[in-house]
């Protein structure tokens, strides 16, 4: 898929030459929410590419104050090719959100937001695996063409949590319109962090880790 690729050569550019330091202070800051990177494990590639997404998508640069993507589009630091344009143009617009796996019809792939309630087709999914219904996630999605694509960098929450995740997103979409964007990013951090804590402390009972009162600090 020629997002993957683009995606990989930006983390490339933005992790050497004058953003070198500036990769390694964003993994430092990765480590300690999501947890050291395990090449053994078998999550390393799921964990490479979460980093990678929130490296490029929603990290901001700390001396530009913009995300990669952004500064890409707007600084234009290296030349684009004319044929890639438009992607980069894509990416600058993606949305990440919370979804709910609804069902495969052929190659299509449907989900439903569970923000927005808004109901997405990505026609010609090339991923067609790993999705359950018991199972809400994390993704990001681009718009392309007359449909969207998924970035590599999902992360799905135990059938367990599905009760504490819905709640929170209720809460979020309480409030008034002009505080949820905010308020949605913090609780997909908080959710991302928690779902790194459950890997990480598998004698723990889950009801301790997906909870507002936790005494395992997320």
């Amino acid at each position: 898929m020629k997002y993957v690729q683009l995606i990989e050569d930006l983390m490339q550019f933005y992790a050497s030459g004058e953003f070198s330091s500036e990769a390694v202070q964003g993994k430092n800051e990765f480590y300690e929410f999501a947890g050291i990177f395990d090449e053994q494990s078998q999550n390393f590639d799921l964990k490479m590419a979460q980093f990678t997404d929130w490296y490029i998508f929603s990290r901001p640069l700390s001396n530009f104050k913009k995300t990669p993507i952004q500064h890409l589009v707007e600084k234009r630091p290296f030349r684009i090719a004319e044929e890639d344009e438009v992607y980069y143009r894509n990416m600058s617009h993606t949305r990440y959100s919370l979804f709910e796996f609804l069902k495969f019809k052929g190659r299509d792939l449907y989900v439903c937001d569970l923000f927005s309630q808004y109901k997405h087709t990505i026609k010609d999914s090339p991923v067609t695996f790993g999705f359950v219904h018991e199972e809400l996630f994390h993704g990001r999605l681009i718009p392309h063409e007359d449909s969207f694509v998924f970035t590599p960098a999902f992360c799905f929450h135990p059938p367990e949590a599905t009760k504490f995740v819905l709640s929170e997103v209720k809460k979020v979409t309480k409030l008034p319109e002009s505080e949820q964007a905010e308020a949605r990013e913090k609780l997909l951090m908080r959710l991302f962090r928690m779902r790194s804590k459950f890997e990480q402390y598998r004698h723990v009972g889950i009801q301790e880790i997906y909870s507002n009162d936790s005494k395992i600090r997320v």
